[in-house]
């Protein structure tokens, strides 16, 4: 285990190119959701497939924390794998399953992501905040699209 991390400050580029990998997921839900009806069916394709893209980078940035520590934690790994995997499961359903589900199922696997990364030890103090502007992000564009979906 190594020493507990000091606050580190997140360097203004590193926003930027979160903001510029985040945009696909608001463009993407308000396009579903207040565009035409043209646009629908492809920008809900768009969420479905950066919810996927995203979930699983952010199974495989854990799985990174994981392999750097001395002894990694062969659980906490594990989990990191089923969240890319679960990402490529969620995302094959589409045209078998509800659209509805979908993105509930989405919106679940980021929740379920967020909460172990803020259980986790031994992350670096940034990673946190950044998790936390992912998650956000991508769970209220999933839910303006959920709530489409549901009741459009």
């Amino acid at each position: 285990m190594r020493p507990a991390a000091r606050a580190e400050s997140i360097p203004v580029a590193l926003w930027g190119i979160a903001l510029i990998a985040l945009a696909p997921f608001p463009v993407a839900a308000l396009l579903f959701a207040y565009g035409s009806a043209e646009w629908a069916s492809s920008s809900l394709t768009l969420l479905i497939a950066w919810s996927a893209i995203t979930l699983a980078f952010l199974g495989g940035v854990r799985w990174g924390l994981e392999t750097r520590e001395p002894s990694p934690r062969i659980a906490r790994q594990a989990f990191s794998f089923l969240c890319a995997v679960a990402a490529v499961v969620v995302l094959l359903a589409r045209g078998r399953a509800p659209d509805s589900w979908i993105l509930g199922g989405f919106l679940t696997a980021f929740l379920i992501q967020w909460l172990f990364d803020h259980q986790t030890p031994d992350t670096p103090s940034r990673y946190p905040i950044l998790s936390t502007a992912v998650t956000g992000s991508a769970c209220v564009s999933l839910a303006l699209a959920l709530e489409k979906a549901m009741n459009g």
